[in-house]
């Protein structure tokens, strides 16, 4: 059963479909020219990344927000031109309050900046995803809080190995 299953799929997705199915099905079906099987497969509507769409200009975005975890006070995350996520970046700790606990983890975020990447053809292109809801790499605080104390980050983003020190203040509570 598993074997015929898989041979059905895979024939469906190289448009060998109309042979199993009706007349009329088989005249609303796309060509290779018009839906090629690259597209079958992992464009919109593909098998296997059904909700990616390819984005009109190449290039990534480094993103950096604030993360919607509790505690957290920075993020940052890597886009393509349609604000979907791409990479996920890596934040190494520099320095923290004595007593602190810093987590980093994969979460989501509001992205409110840019730490640089790719500019669309329009030149600042990058601002389009400023605003939305991100996936990427949070931080969060546990412990003291005291006035004028700070986090030093190095966010390091995929790829092209491009990295970014910041010095995020501690929010008082």
């Amino acid at each position: 059963m598993r074997t015929a299953l898989r041979m059905v799929v895979a024939v469906a997705l190289l448009g060998g479909a109309p042979a199993f199915c009706g007349g009329a099905v088989a005249q609303t079906l796309p060509t290779f020219q018009q839906y090629p099987l690259r597209d079958r497969v992992f464009g919109p509507g593909g098998a296997l990344f059904p909700d990616y769409s390819n984005p009109s200009e190449g290039g990534t975005s480094y993103m950096t927000g604030v993360g919607s975890a509790k505690g957290a006070i920075f993020a940052a995350g890597t886009t393509d031109f349609n604000c979907q996520q791409t990479q996920v970046p890596t934040i190494k700790v520099l320095s923290a309050p004595a007593g602190a606990k810093i987590g980093i983890g994969f979460g989501r975020f509001v992205a409110t900046g840019i730490d640089g990447g790719a500019l669309g053809l329009n030149g600042g292109a990058t601002t389009k995803c400023v605003g939305q809801t991100l996936k990427g790499t949070v931080v969060t605080y546990k412990g003291p809080r005291r006035p004028g104390e700070t986090v030093s980050l190095r966010v390091t983003y995929p790829v092209t190995g491009a990295w970014y020190d910041h010095v995020v203040p501690v929010p008082a509570r």
